[in-house]
């Protein structure tokens, strides 16, 4: 009998469907909980019911509800559509569904207007704690228009509006592939210019995916990386190059690049989950039909950063 495999997926709540196996939270409008794929303390998985995706920031494993059920259960697709098929599994009320995309699309340009809020309130480095941090990192040269400093809220109450806390943060641009700075990434800091003493220092907001601090203009070859300090230290050693970050390691093989680029240059990082990232980003690119090639720092460091400052890899 045939299986309309859309209707199997769309059947399905994908947190209940991966609730039954991994211990999720809710985190907004997604759920996050420690990834099953590989060992990690600090949760990096994330799960969105609006979107029908799975996505872990440490690893890089991410899919659907059937590539999910592939990868927990070693099936092959047939298998894993059939058990979604005849399982007893939650299934998903598509008026809540139809809700929930609705509050995430509000949320979703809430926040877009919030990053361009905090982006036209930043200004130059110079003298900042953001200063002294790029600094400390052995990022000594001067900074492109994209990367600035603010004082920003660590958190926005989403029912009163009311900001939480404002601290001192470096704020990079994210901009889309027309341009459009559309979202923002700040590394939260101390006075002293260190990373604040919190979970995650280093928060997005707004739209990110398939975007990218551009760290140079538009170029027929750029560099492509994961991080702020790897793209300013790969900027400091190749001033002539037009760099960009993904600001994730999951964003390194969606970004949306414009048609005058023709190569792509991935500078990644020496662990498990840049490694996958540069080969999930080489595929992707090259099916568009770009020229790509990848480099990694020397092997006793984890990233160009490291290397920069001469910090050895743990062993």
């Amino acid at each position: 009998m045939k299986i309309d495999v859309e209707q199997v997926k769309a059947r399905h709540s994908l947190s209940a469907v991966i609730g039954r196996r991994v211990k999720l939270r809710k985190a907004g409008h997604e759920h996050v909980g420690l990834c099953p794929f590989h060992q990690e303390n600090t949760p990096s998985f994330r799960v969105n019911d609006t979107k029908g995706l799975f996505h872990c920031f440490g690893c890089g494993a991410s899919g659907d509800v059937i590539d999910f059920i592939r990868a927990i259960d070693g099936l092959d697709f047939r298998g894993a559509v059939e058990f979604l098929a005849n399982g007893d599994l939650p299934a998903a009320d598509p008026i809540d569904r139809v809700k929930a995309e609705r509050i995430e699309r509000a949320e979703r340009i809430e926040a877009t207007k919030e990053a361009f809020r905090q982006w036209a309130s930043a200004r130059s480095i110079t003298g900042t704690p953001a200063e002294i941090y790029l600094r400390s990192r052995g990022i000594t040269g001067p900074v492109p228009w994209s990367v600035r400093f603010t004082y920003a809220p660590i958190r926005i109450d989403k029912e009163t509006g009311k900001p939480g806390p404002r601290l001192p943060a470096l704020i990079a641009a994210c901009q889309d592939v027309r341009g459009k700075i559309v979202g923002v990434q700040r590394i939260f800091l101390d006075r002293e210019g260190r990373k604040a003493r919190m979970t995650n220092p280093k928060l997005s907001l707004g739209q990110t995916r398939g975007c990218a601090l551009r760290l140079g203009d538009v170029a027929r070859r750029i560099v492509l990386c994961e991080g702020p300090e790897d793209g300013l230290t790969l900027r400091q050693r190749h001033p002539d190059a037009s760099v960009w970050v993904s600001l994730g390691t999951g964003g390194l093989a969606h970004v949306e690049l414009p048609p005058e680029v023709e190569e792509v240059i991935l500078a990644g990082d020496n662990n498990a989950p840049g490694r996958a990232a540069i080969e999930a980003a080489e595929l992707a690119y090259t099916e568009q039909g770009r020229k790509v090639r990848h480099v990694f720092p020397d092997p006793r460091f984890e990233d160009w950063n490291d290397e920069l400052q001469q910090k050895v890899k743990c062993r």
